[in-house]
Parts: C-alpha cells; structure tokens; sequence
C-alpha cells in the first residue's frame, strides 16, 4: 500500500511533483496532521500515484484531496565515472556557488541529502560545467537503508 498525505485539490493529479517542505503553523491545530504529514520527510520529493475521491477542508489549502504518494527520483549532476546504471553510491553535491548556472539545480537538486544512498537510474548527457568540471546529467533513485 502507497503511503498517504493530502494536498490541495488543483495539484491533485497523477504524476504531479512537490517537495515536502514541513508543516505550516496551521497544521498544529487539524486534526488531520498526523495523516497529513506522517507519511513525508521534510527536504523530500514526491510524485502523486494515485488520487483518492475524499477531500477535506484544510487552513492551509482550503480544499485538500487524500493522495498516494512515492518519493520521486531527482535529477542531478554527477562525475562521469560514478554515473553507471545500477551503481550505488554516498550522494554528495557538487561544490558549486554558481548559482546563476544553468546546471546549478542539477549539482545541487532539492530533494536529496549529503549522505543518501542512492541507485543511479538513468545516465545522460554531458552538462556544460562553468567551473570546467566533468559532469553528467543522471537520474537517482533513494535506497531506503
């Protein structure tokens, strides 16, 4: 079974992304927070599998629909020599203060934390590095531990 939360009724579509970023200060008066907000680690990323017909009234949302959920994968930038399908590996994010850089959200995507064991998925293209480093476009998957 798909664990479950509640989001507001527009997002409340298969295959719809969010990041979980904790609870807001109305949650701590519903009665439903626990539901809400049990299932999700804050910092995550999540994808909508499934949209449940009951809807609640929230503080937050105004109407919020029962969902279930996955954690989703995150694209992100790696070395090339660390990005082979299958592997596993210490998620780390690349040094990089560049924040203008078009690849910036790729070395340091939300969703993921320092010390996350993840399974490479998929490996792209090469990404265009300001800085003159070698990386590539990969997709990562969380290994629960």
């Amino acid at each position: 079974m798909m664990p479950i939360t509640l989001i507001d009724k527009r997002s409340a579509k298969e295959g719809y992304l969010f990041i979980h970023y904790g609870a807001a200060e109305e949650c701590a008066e519903c009665k439903l927070s626990k539901t809400c907000l049990e299932n999700l680690e804050a910092g995550r990323k999540y994808r909508v599998v499934g949209v449940r017909k009951k809807s609640h009234t929230c503080a937050v949302y105004g109407e919020a629909v029962v969902v279930e959920v996955e954690e989703a994968e995150v694209e992100a930038g790696i070395e090339p020599r660390k990005a082979l399908i299958g592997a596993k590996l210490v998620y780390s994010p690349v040094a990089c203060n560049k924040v203008l850089c078009e690849n910036y959200l790729l070395c340091s995507p939300e969703g993921l934390k320092v010390g996350d064991v993840v399974m490479i998925k998929d490996s792209g293209a090469k990404l265009s590095c300001e800085r003159g480093l070698p990386l590539v476009k990969v997709v990562l998957r969380r290994v629960p531990r």
